[in-house]
């Protein structure tokens, strides 16, 4: 059938725009200087734009903004970022509290009930001395003890430790044949979308055995393992049972009759980073059984006084108020309640004291203003009582199972700051200086760290804690065990076979600790990945640590209890003498 005029001229037409179209796409290879020059300004364009695109994504991504959290969270009254979630995370502002703080403010409340440091958490301000004159006091009171059943590090056989350490060379010789744990470590990345070729990963026993190690020597931003560090630091300089003091003072007298004290109530913190409403509560009722119900001056807060994850002396101040008046509670402190009440009961039987009977919540009434300024007159005052914190070792524990940015942060400035913490890597733990750079306390913003010299941090802190009777799950979390970061990972059969550390960061996930093995008993392991999705990162670094695990017999988990007293398992202790009489197993 022959085709009519109209339809033939529209079908010319198309054949002539698509002939059109792939000539201009295609340069030819005689095309004229000026041609090409045309050409490369229009892909120059299209370059350009892209790039902008890029950037302004990038931008909304969050970029390089958690250089900045850590100046921002000192500025802005105990303000820090956290990460949200979801596929389009970006750096949003946050609360604290409100992520890892309700966590760690239960664990430590639930914590005074039971049987740690001092019967009497809090004594007459008169016959204790302050340790914020004397912040090496706590240390001199803990003796080395020798008790079966605890992590302790083995002599070093070889003159030098091979996980000290040591930058890469430039002229290094070509990498030996790929180890088999390194060779699960690559799949196991692999499987979940990734390359090892810029991820740190090092296996080592507790002598200084190196099993596997992959960019071992590169430096990488260690997020929140950086914690580790800070606990090292203030541990070592303060001791485990180091406790805050908030100290109360009195210009006025009592009178006993009525109950009033007649002048104002001065409070002076030590830079207790673990003061909640429950603690008030104690101070009340402290006060309450010394005959104290009114107070007709004014509440003087001074020192280092930090209330509720607050930085503000202002706010702690008016919110430490608030709970003193329990007509005033908030739902949140009425919840407080009842811990508080488990805390008096627990500390009248350890004291074998027996508790006046309460008639209601304790309470303080105070008539005059709540005055922060340094400049009060302290010159006469009067002590009346000391409440002391928990012991440092379990403040640590609460911080670094839930990975709490600000009390890090707090704690890292009591012993000098990031810099006093990198200095005390750099002199007492043998790091060069351009091996660990510290710009937080805590691991927020850029910091640097290569895996082996987290091993020799782990080795140090292991080291430290058993010659105190000590292990590392007293300080960092049990997988699968405690509330916290590491509460839903390895809960199934590995269930308390990794004590560890998380760091999180955008772009950036770690795991630092040990895992127990059977046949070798504990293994110092370090993870360090960046460039993709930490939920991603995680799910590879958990298959890691159990091929490590099974290559090595299997779990052998630490005898531990969640908020209970922590030791390693005697079976763990015994595997590991026996493993290192035996011949070498890679």
């Amino acid at each position: 059938m022959p085709v009519s005029t109209p339809r033939l001229r529209t079908l010319w037409l198309l054949v002539a725009l698509l002939l059109t179209v792939t000539l201009a796409s295609i340069e030819p290879a005689n095309a004229s200087p000026k041609a090409k020059k045309a050409a490369a300004r229009s892909k120059g364009k299209v370059s350009k734009s892209k790039s902008k695109t890029a950037s302004r994504l990038s931008a909304r991504r969050g970029g390089s903004r958690s250089k900045r959290l850590s100046a921002r969270s000192a500025r802005r009254g105990g303000r820090l970022y956290a990460r949200g979630r979801g596929r389009r995370s970006r750096w949003k502002k946050r609360v604290v509290a409100s992520v890892h703080g309700v966590g760690v403010h239960t664990f430590l409340s639930n914590s005074w009930t039971e049987q740690v440091g001092s019967p009497d958490k809090m004594s007459p301000a008169s016959n204790s001395a302050d340790p914020s004159t004397n912040p090496g006091a706590g240390d001199a009171t803990v003796k080395p003890v020798s008790q079966p059943g605890v992590l302790t590090l083995p002599a070093a056989s070889a003159p030098e430790d091979v996980t000290r350490p040591r930058l890469a060379n430039a002229d290094a010789p070509a990498e030996p044949p790929l180890n088999p744990l390194v060779a699960a470590y690559a799949d196991s990345l692999a499987a979940f979308g990734f390359s090892a070729d810029n991820q740190g990963f090092i296996v080592t026993t507790l002598k200084g055995e190196v099993l596997a190690e992959h960019n071992a020597d590169r430096l990488f931003n260690p997020a929140s393992v950086t914690k580790i560090a800070t606990s090292l630091t203030a541990i070592s300089r303060l001791g485990p049972d180091f406790k805050f003091r908030t100290s109360l003072y009195t210009d006025g007298t009592l009178d006993p009759a009525t109950g009033i004290l007649h002048g104002s109530l001065y409070v002076i913190g030590s830079g207790d980073p673990a003061l909640f409403p429950e603690n008030a509560m104690m101070i009340a009722d402290k006060l309450n059984r010394s005959g104290i119900r009114e107070v007709d001056g004014n509440l003087v807060v001074l020192g280092q006084f930090f209330f509720m994850f607050s930085a503000s002396r202002e706010a702690s101040a008016k919110a430490f108020r608030a709970v003193l008046t329990p007509d005033t509670w908030s739902p949140q402190v009425k919840a407080s309640y009842q811990r508080f009440l488990a805390i008096r009961a627990a500390e009248d039987r350890e004291a074998n004291r027996q508790a006046p009977a309460l008639s209601g919540p304790p309470g303080l009434k105070i008539t005059g203003q709540t005055i922060t300024d340094p400049g009060v007159n302290t010159s006469k005052l009067s002590p009346l009582a000391v409440h002391t914190s928990l012991p440092l070792l379990r403040v640590l524990k609460g911080l670094n199972d839930f990975s709490n940015n600000w009390m890090a942060t707090v704690i890292g400035n009591l012993v000098g700051g990031p810099d006093a913490v990198e200095r005390f890597l750099k002199t007492e733990v043998g790091f060069k200086d351009d091996e660990v750079s510290f710009a937080t306390s805590s691991g927020l913003g850029a910091n640097a760290i290569s895996p082996r010299g987290t091993i020799t941090m782990l080795r140090k802190l292991i080291a430290y804690l058993g010659s105190k009777g000590l292990g590392p799950e007293e300080i960092l979390p049990v997988a699968g065990v405690d509330g916290g970061t590491l509460e839903k990972r390895f809960n199934d059969a590995y269930r308390g076979s990794v004590v560890a550390k998380t760091g999180t960061l955008s772009s950036v996930s770690a795991l630092a600790g040990v895992a127990y093995t059977r046949q070798r008993g504990p293994l110092l392991f370090v993870i360090y990945n960046h460039g993709g999705s930490a939920h991603r990162f995680r799910a590879a670094q958990d298959e890691t640590i159990k091929k490590l695990i099974t290559l090595y017999g299997g779990p052998a988990p630490v005898r531990y209890a969640a908020n209970g007293p922590a030791r390693v398992s005697e079976r763990s202790v015994e595997q590991s003498a026996a493993s290192r009489g035996s011949s070498n197993q890679r």
